[in-house]
């Protein structure tokens, strides 16, 4: 398995963006990321999965998994969990890469719904079955729905691209 097949610019865009979305909802003052209330959407996520579902060759999936990391650690979340789980979905989307690279929008929501919700249920139940600290459902499930509602922000210019490259 090839793990680095991109060039220096499109690895470097996609590490400051990763930084960029992984550290901006600590910024915020007035919530923590453990509150309840807070109704941030995982950005970071929808930039993963969208570059894995349409340009799956541009991702470096060292600097992904360094940037996991670096999230687990800032998010205060159990180091390597939630990482080993996003990191075999994009795996994963990867290894089909040729079926999934040319389908329509909707498709790839699909499958980002599917994934997220996986990941999210397979997070949840580890976190229970190693009594690791939990959040609350009612925060996982917020979290959740304003992600898939943000991904077409990420999934949509990548489709423009391709048409317009056409």
């Amino acid at each position: 398995m090839k793990f680095y097949q991109s060039n220096l610019l499109t690895n470097t865009l996609v590490f400051v963006l990763g930084l960029l979305f992984i550290i901006f909802p600590t910024a915020l003052t007035s919530t923590g990321l453990n509150n309840t209330n807070s109704f941030y959407p995982d950005l970071f996520l929808c930039l993963i999965f969208a570059s894995a579902l349409n340009r799956p060759k541009i991702i470096n999936l060292y600097a992904i998994l360094i940037l996991l990391l670096f999230s687990d650690v800032l998010h205060m979340k159990p180091i390597g969990l939630f990482t080993i789980l996003m990191f075999t979905s994009v795996v994963i989307i990867r290894r089909y890469k040729l079926q999934i690279e040319q389908s329509p929008f909707y498709i790839h929501y699909l499958i980002f719904l599917i994934l997220i919700s996986c990941v999210q249920t397979l997070n949840l139940f580890l976190h229970h079955l190693l009594f690791l600290p939990k959040l609350s459902l009612l925060t996982i499930v917020n979290q959740t729905i304003f992600t898939l509602i943000c991904y077409p922000l990420f999934d949509i210019p990548y489709k423009l691209v391709r048409t317009n490259k056409r």
